[in-house]
């Protein structure tokens, strides 16, 4: 799945463009980062539409006072629930499923044992341990962006909450910045500079905000035209270019999303120039900075790049759009931050766990077996065994996601919301 696809040796469809992104996390953090900036600068955004005056900057300064003094809060509250879960799980042994000893192979045949918490001989010891790591995590890497000194063990898919809190206040501050800049400034210079130079230079989270930040102002000035007596009306007998020309522009929309799509595919594992992966010639054209290490390099831009198309695109079609205004949509929306929070424990225990007795039943320990005995499996045994192991691997995968989002609307209803709520109330407290 990390691998470029090829015709060869890695031909199956999971690799495939555009299917590659259902499951690739890097591409959705880079679509969450977009959203993020959407989401943290909208309300600001339209503050600023008005003209220049008392009221409005007044507005401004106390929405954006409001934001800055709840989000940190915001992030870690959430946080230290899933350590909490992890905390649980740990003293239960209920991760010793796969032994982790310390690295990332396992004997599933390169499959990935994330870091975690270690089980502790009591309970007393798990929750002083947990509540040691939480701290660290949250003051040390949060809020101090102190990533290198010390690495958090409770639940390694947090990597991105840093991230998020240290972007979030740069949106802040940006609109503080450009609050008194004329619109055209700050949309067609000021803003697509910091997208292109943040991609360039391998600042590809701030660049995904900033990219936030711009759409937000893109789809404020599309409601306000959407207000506005459309010039093809009756008492009028001019039209747009884009009312001339709709269907080029039709096109071009549905293009550019299927471009996204495709470049939003790069693998994680950048490929060769002598592989037919179809990417070779995009990691030919990666900027330098972003020079290829384990989980790094050339993928982050490129999933970069793919998702602001993705997001930008979808923005000019609104058929996609009541699509993710559906209420299926609106909920995962809902409980998606309390779902980042618990599918890692969750696959870590209960997946793997799941997953090794459906395989012991079917007898797929073979496949793995480092010592071949004399008596290994015939052609046909193996092959059989190969469809078992598919089988039973989407069968566990069915249950894992369905007790995933199950347990995800529980934290979000125990955790999450409350969090929210905690956090305006303390502010009005302090206010």
């Amino acid at each position: 799945m990390r691998e470029p696809w090829d015709y060869k040796s890695n031909n199956g469809y999971i690799a495939l463009p555009v299917i590659r992104i259902l499951h690739s996390g890097d591409t959705m953090v880079a679509i969450f980062f977009i959203i993020s900036g959407f989401a943290l600068s909208i309300k600001s955004v339209r503050s600023m539409k008005g003209p220049a005056s008392f009221e409005n900057s007044h507005v401004l300064s106390k929405d954006l006072a409001s934001s800055v003094c709840r989000r940190y809060l915001r992030l870690v509250l959430p946080c230290a629930g899933s350590f909490l879960l992890v905390g649980l799980f740990s003293s239960a042994g209920w991760f010793e499923a796969v032994p982790y000893n310390g690295e990332n192979e396992t004997w599933l045949k390169g499959g990935m044992v994330s870091p975690r918490a270690p089980m502790q001989e009591s309970l007393y010891k798990q929750v002083v341990w947990i509540l040691d790591d939480y701290y660290k995590y949250a003051v040390n890497v949060v809020l101090f962006n102190d990533p290198i000194g010390y690495r958090w063990e409770t639940n390694s898919h947090l990597w991105t909450i840093p991230m998020e809190f240290r972007e979030s206040l740069y949106v802040f501050l940006m609109i503080l910045g450009l609050s008194s800049f004329k619109r055209w400034a700050r949309v067609r210079l000021v803003l697509p500079l910091c997208v292109g130079l943040g991609l360039y230079n391998g600042s590809w989270q701030f660049a995904l905000f900033m990219l936030g930040f711009l759409l937000a102002e893109v789809h404020a000035k599309l409601e306000d035209d959407e207000n506005c007596l459309p010039l093809s009306s009756p008492h009028s007998t001019n039209k747009s270019i884009y009312e001339r020309h709709s269907r080029i522009f039709q096109i071009l929309k549905i293009t550019a999303l299927t471009i996204g799509l495709y470049i939003g595919s790069y693998p994680i594992r950048a490929p060769l120039p002598h592989e037919n992966s179809g990417f070779s010639l995009l990691t030919s054209w990666t900027p330098p900075s972003h020079v290829y290490t384990e989980n790094h390099g050339p993928v982050y831009f490129w999933a970069g790049v793919g998702a602001g198309m993705i997001v930008a695109s979808i923005i000019f079609l609104p058929a996609i759009q009541r699509l993710l205004c559906s209420g299926i949509c609106q909920y995962l929306g809902r409980i998606s931050f309390s779902l980042y929070l618990v599918h890692g424990p969750l696959l870590q225990s209960l997946g793997y766990s799941l997953l090794l007795a459906t395989w012991g039943v079917v007898g797929i320990g073979k496949l793995f077996d480092p010592e071949r005995s004399p008596n290994d499996p015939t052609d046909i045994e193996v092959e059989n065994l190969e469809n078992w192991k598919t089988v039973t691997t989407w069968f566990v995968f069915a249950i894992n996601t369905a007790v995933t989002v199950w347990m995800s609307d529980i934290f979000w209803r125990t955790f999450d919301a409350p969090s929210v709520k905690f956090t305006r109330w303390l502010e009005k407290k302090f206010v």
